[in-house]
């Protein structure tokens, strides 16, 4: 289309010089945008990936333990096994006799079954599956050949020697543990309606040293992974729990059998490594979706392995970015408006003085013009340079505004990218905690081992001390180990809820009775220390909603925080608690303070003390986690902890709800205790 006047083209120049850059802006932005938000998401989707998987591998790892901890019950499992052990001849051909004519036996009916069964140990197998709930479809245990000993219910099978599960015991060590994969319903052991995992194995002697059976628990998919089904990513953003084989095995959107997982998907999901990208095909009807994933490893399962999966629908994941191009391009339109009423403005300034030289061209040419006509004078182009420099103020003045715009981008540009790095903290923060329960919970699991063999032999030790004559003193001795490997025992379960974030049972406890048993056990520490520890006890306490063993962990931490204090200063520590009762904006509270004479707490880290990881102790003494984790338990407690300086020393003040006031609290009523991370 030709534009048949000069003023047109003016005005269409102006528009086309302003529209470009203005253009190439918008996209510019729109690609630097989609690229940051893929990559902040994606990584996001990557961590929730690889933190569900982690939760799957403990949740699994926990049951394991279970079943660990059942099948070195002495009494319980072990003896009636060893017991159905020695029921065999001693000739393998005489054993094989026999175990035919059981199975014979077994398979005559309901009768006949339950005479081979030894009824006190599957009594005990059925109270064991109660106690687990609906995620528990039955246990078994069987003797060193494969035959049933016992069962919470009749299996399919008498003798189970050729079960995959007992072939893969039978060919491991001594530790090796089983853990199937999906068995589809009326399958396994237990011909459950239900898809079931099996978890097993196997049964060693009181030395520890040969296998003398096994034991097998199978639990309802569904239900031990309901975990999967929890995760939610915004609106539309959820996890999926895949095998290696494309099949989908947990997915709380679509039913397993209306997937449809693309091949170029599969190939990016089931990876040995965590990692996030992009999927053409997402598998739930959309396209370009940015994905998590993340193996479940340490499990060790006999077919293939699984993968977590998590997405989120591209309308929400892309949201930001596109409602920032609708911003841009609202500008952009404004800007458009402005540049057309400038150009109308400036052409008709530009083509005015040629008008007049038109004019006056035509009037010579018509001769109607009535006077001389000296173009060489300048005067239209002086009119001219004069507009023509007008025009230049007015695009210095367009200049400004674009000038001004971008600043404000810049400036909003600059605040979101402040906002992310925040989130960046936050999620590093988060990450070096959830390793560090990790560890926690590994190292718990460690000691639980040892942990249990130990109570076991105190059990049987305590069992020989009621049937012979063996000194009292003695008899208080065993009592007394009982009770301290109880505690860790107790200690290694909080550390477990703390690292899987469970709820502690909380039951009315006196603080006095806590403060006395932190002041004994601190006082096995202060042997041959110059410090001393006093007690101002209230002579009537109100009773605290608590978990005591969190409890005894919050206050031994700070009276060891207060004995390493007056240690390191050299001069002789006085460490004092004290407990009272408080009235508090009319409400009843318990208070209890541990104050020493050391240094103080300096004003510089006062706003600090409370922080993860950090610590004023030197390197290798400290890891900053005891007074973060104790504002942690106070703060599950319903209470608050702080710390001051007073004329002497470092003051700690923990304060905790009466019993009534914490009912009051729990229920939803405002309390004092500011939220600090």
């Amino acid at each position: 289309m030709t534009i048949p006047t000069i003023k047109g083209r003016i005005v269409l120049a102006i528009v086309l010089v302003g529209c470009i850059p203005l253009l190439i802006g918008l996209i510019l932005a729109y690609m630097s945008g989609m690229r940051s938000l893929r990559d902040v998401i994606g990584g996001n989707f990557q961590a929730i990936a690889e933190q569900a998987a982690d939760r799957l591998t403990m949740l699994v790892q926990g049951e394991v333990q279970g079943v660990r901890l059942l099948a070195s019950a002495p009494l319980r499992v072990r003896q009636p096994v060893e017991a159905a052990n020695l029921s065999y001849s001693g000739d393998w051909a005489g054993t094989q006799r026999l175990l035919q004519e059981r199975a014979q036996e077994w398979e005559k009916g309901h009768g006949h079954a339950a005479g081979l069964l030894n009824a006190e140990l599957s009594r005990f197998l059925l109270e064991t599956k109660v106690r687990n709930g609906d995620k528990m479809v039955g246990l078994l245990i069987t003797d060193r050949y494969g035959a049933l000993v016992a069962a919470s219910s009749e299996p399919d099978h008498y003798f189970l020697s050729q079960e995959p599960w007992w072939e893969a015991l039978q060919a491991g060590g001594l530790d090796r543990v089983y853990v199937s994969g999906l068995i589809p319903g009326q399958e396994g052991s237990f011909r459950s309606p239900e898809e079931t995992i099996d978890i097993a194995v196997p049964i060693l002697d009181d030395h520890q040293h040969a296998v003398i059976g096994a034991i097998k628990a199978s639990y309802r998919f569904d239900s031990l992974f309901a975990m999967i089904k929890e995760i939610r990513i915004g609106q539309t953003g959820h996890a999926m729990l895949f095998d290696a084989a494309g099949q989908p095995l947990v997915c709380p959107i679509l039913p397993r059998r209306a997937h449809r997982i693309p091949g170029q998907l599969m190939a990016m999901i089931v990876s040995s490594n965590p990692g996030w990208g992009i999927a053409e095909d997402d598998g739930h009807g959309a396209t370009e979706t940015v994905v998590g994933y993340a193996p479940v490893t340490g499990l060790n399962l006999p077919d293939n392995s699984w993968h977590v999966f998590v997405r989120q629908q591209p309308e929400e994941t892309y949201a930001p970015i596109r409602e920032q191009l609708r911003d841009l391009a609202l500008i952009g339109v404004v800007m458009l408006g402005l540049l057309w009423a400038m150009g109308r403005y400036v052409a008709t300034r530009i083509a005015r003085p040629i008008q007049v030289l038109k004019t006056g061209v035509e009037a010579i040419s018509r001769g109607t013009y009535d006077g001389p006509l000296d173009v060489k004078t300048g005067d239209e182009f002086e009119d001219l340079a004069a507009a023509v420099h007008r025009m230049a103020d007015r695009l210095q003045a367009s200049r400004g505004e674009l000038e001004s715009l971008n600043a404000e981008l810049t400036d909003r540009v600059e605040e979101k990218t402040a906002e992310i790095t925040r989130q960046m903290r936050k999620l590093e923060l988060s990450e070096r905690l959830a390793t560090l329960g990790k560890v926690a919970s590994g190292i718990a699991h460690e000691i639980n081992n040892p942990l249990g063999i130990i109570l076991n032999r105190i059990e049987c030790m305590e069992a020989d001390a009621a049937h012979l004559s063996v000194p009292d003193e003695v008899g208080r001795d065993l009592v007394t180990i009982r009770m301290q490997a109880e505690r860790i025992s107790r200690v290694t379960r909080s550390i477990l809820t703390l690292s899987r974030g469970t709820v502690s049972m909380l039951k009315p406890l006196d603080l006095n009775c806590v403060a006395r048993t932190c002041v004994a056990m601190a006082g096995e520490r202060m042997t041959g220390l110059a410090v001393r520890i006093e007690m101002e006890l209230a002579a009537v306490l109100p009773p605290v909603m608590g978990d005591r063993d969190r409890l005894e962990t919050v206050l031994l931490n700070v009276i060891n925080n207060a004995i390493d204090a007056v240690t390191a200063e050299g001069i002789q520590g006085v460490v004092t608690v004290r407990t009272t009762c408080r009235q508090i904006n009319g409400d009843e509270w318990v208070h209890i303070s541990v104050a020493d004479n050391g240094p103080g707490v300096p004003a510089a880290i006062a706003d600090r003390i409370f922080d993860p990881f950090f610590t004023t102790k030197p390197a290798g003494q400290g890891t900053g986690l005891g007074l973060f984790l104790s504002y942690g338990i106070v703060s599950d407690h319903r209470g608050r902890i702080e710390a001051r300086s007073d004329q002497r020393g470092a003051v700690f003040d923990i304060y905790l709800p009466a019993v009534g006031l914490g009912e009051r609290l729990h229920e939803g009523a405002p309390w004092g205790l500011q939220e600090k991370f």
